[in-house]
């Protein structure tokens, strides 16, 4: 019965924008990023009419529009099994930098994401579970650094944000050739974890969960994605 309350629970929710991180721009094109010795950041990308645009990312605070650095950049290309990743840089004090791009919004442009953290990325771990009502169940939680994800997570321009996974199904009825969203759950205290029951338009070959990275002060953790096959 809980998994089935979980379950209703989850259907009300329709798919959300972004999160947490940090949106930067959607639809944009040949993305850059550079990183001085002060701890700005500069994301450069080309929007739709092929223009160059530049946004500049304080330690703290707000966004600036139109910024560039004052600085040289002293970050460095690093390998890293991050999802969705265009870039990962890493800066001399050992902080990681990294601009993801995803479909937050089904039918809308991809987001172009930035986050700034230490240590491991954001993990969201799951499996299908048989069964719950006759129905199989997509279960798992979130973790940054050891710590589950979960609640409301803050913007450097001070908006609150619920965080959210956000359930794909492939090859099912929403979509028989490729992705198609499910729902967004949230994720739930005190360990981050979600649980979502599979109705039978979206039962499909496999399926995805992507949780956008929760933003701790200074902290902007990137982005997780998993994906997991349906049981035979």
């Amino acid at each position: 019965m809980r998994g089935l309350l979980i379950g209703v629970a989850a259907v009300l929710l329709s798919p959300a924008p972004a999160d947490a991180s940090i949106w930067v721009a959607s639809g944009a094109r040949s993305p850059q990023l550079r990183v001085d010795a002060r701890g700005f950041a500069e994301v450069s990308w080309r929007d739709a009419r092929g223009v160059r645009r530049t946004v500049l990312v304080p330690p703290r605070g707000r966004l600036l529009p139109g910024g560039r650095l004052s600085g040289r950049d002293v970050s460095r290309p690093v390998a890293l099994g991050l999802p969705m990743k265009i870039v990962v840089r890493r800066t001399p004090d050992g902080r990681l930098w990294a601009l993801q791009r995803w479909r937050v919004q089904p039918g809308r442009p991809e987001e172009l994401h930035f986050s700034r953290w230490r240590g491991a990325p954001t993990r969201v771990d799951a499996q299908v579970v048989c069964c719950v009502a006759d129905r199989p169940r997509i279960e798992g939680r979130a973790t940054f650094g050891g710590r589950p994800v979960f609640g409301y997570t803050s913007t450097p321009e001070g908006r609150r944000m619920r965080l959210i996974a956000h359930v794909d199904c492939f090859g099912c009825a929403l979509n028989q050739s490729g992705w198609g969203r499910m729902l967004g759950v949230f994720l739930r205290p005190p360990d981050g974890s979600f649980a979502l029951l599979v109705r039978p338009p979206w039962e499909g070959d496999r399926y995805r969960v992507t949780v956008a990275g929760p933003n701790r002060g200074a902290t902007l953790a990137p982005d997780a994605r998993t994906e997991v096959p349906q049981p035979p």
